[in-house]
């Protein structure tokens, strides 16, 4: 009989999750130093919500890691939601509903992660 806990799901939570913040955190650093860069070159911001902010670095870094912590906050205490639930104990239907939920999880990480991409993708052309 396989042990739940050495299983590639458990892996998958721990590992993959936390390379998908480190790269999201990364993200968000390459927007602020591109959108700076693009600031001064005289280029304005597109997003409204944003555009008090951007004209002083330090205060864009901050809202910035203001939202990744808040983020970070609200995801993984999700996460500690379906670990303290122990859904490899429940029947099928409801260990379902909490595998579907980390795969929510996931999807907006990733999700986050493509916006991001592009984001900066997009600072990197006006730039140039």
């Amino acid at each position: 009989m396989i042990d739940r806990k050495e299983t590639g799901y458990t892996l998958v939570k721990k590992y993959h999750r936390h390379i998908l913040w480190l790269i999201l955190g990364l993200l968000f650093g390459l927007d602020i130093l591109t959108t700076s860069i693009g600031q001064q070159l005289g280029n304005s911001e597109i997003n409204p919500f944003m555009i008090p902010f951007v004209t002083n670095p330090g205060l864009h870094g901050m809202v910035k890691i203001i939202a990744y912590i808040l983020l970070f906050i609200v995801v993984e205490g999700a996460v500690l939601f379906i670990d303290e639930r122990k859904p490899e104990k429940t029947p099928f239907w409801i260990k379902l509903n909490f595998q579907t939920l980390y795969g929510l999880i996931i999807f907006t990480l990733m999700y986050l992660i493509w916006l991001y991409f592009y984001v900066v993708a997009s600072n990197i052309q006006v730039i140039a």
